[in-house]
């Protein structure tokens, strides 16, 4: 009578929970979210100008903005910041200071009822303190 000596089988349980794929979605929420931030920059609400199709761009995410807002009682922000017109000069002279690729595009959003000498002097200062480029931004019909 021959023994057989081998081992006995045992059978692995995995007790243990894969986290890969949960790790992979978690980062790519997060790269999602570093693109999509700075295009989601917080800017005062105004009723935009009306354009035809094609006319306004959407913000491009490897440009920087500085996005200048002019209320319906005219008064201006940058961002969410209330500032007034002197506090301006010295934000256009600041990004002027800057070297030319490192200069945010200014972008004016003026609500529409705002007459547009308005949009001029903003236009208009931000020139005189050496900035090149600056846009208006409308909403499309």
């Amino acid at each position: 009578m021959a023994r057989s000596f081998s081992k006995p089988h045992r059978l692995h349980v995995m007790n243990e929970l894969n986290v890969t794929p949960m790790l992979d979605l978690c980062f790519c929420l997060l790269i999602i979210f570093m693109i999509a931030t700075p295009v989601l920059e917080q800017t005062t609400a105004v009723n935009l100008p009306k354009a035809e199709k094609g006319a306004g761009k959407a913000a491009d995410t490897k440009v920087q903005y500085r996005f200048v807002s002019i209320s319906r009682d005219g008064s201006l922000s940058i961002g969410n910041r209330p500032v007034t017109l002197p506090q301006l000069e010295s934000e256009f002279v600041a990004i002027a200071a800057m070297p030319e690729g490192e200069q945010p595009v200014v972008r004016i959003r003026a609500d529409g009822s705002q007459p547009y000498q308005k949009v001029i002097d903003v236009m208009s200062t931000a020139k005189a303190k050496g900035l090149t480029k600056v846009g208006l931004d409308t909403e499309i019909r």
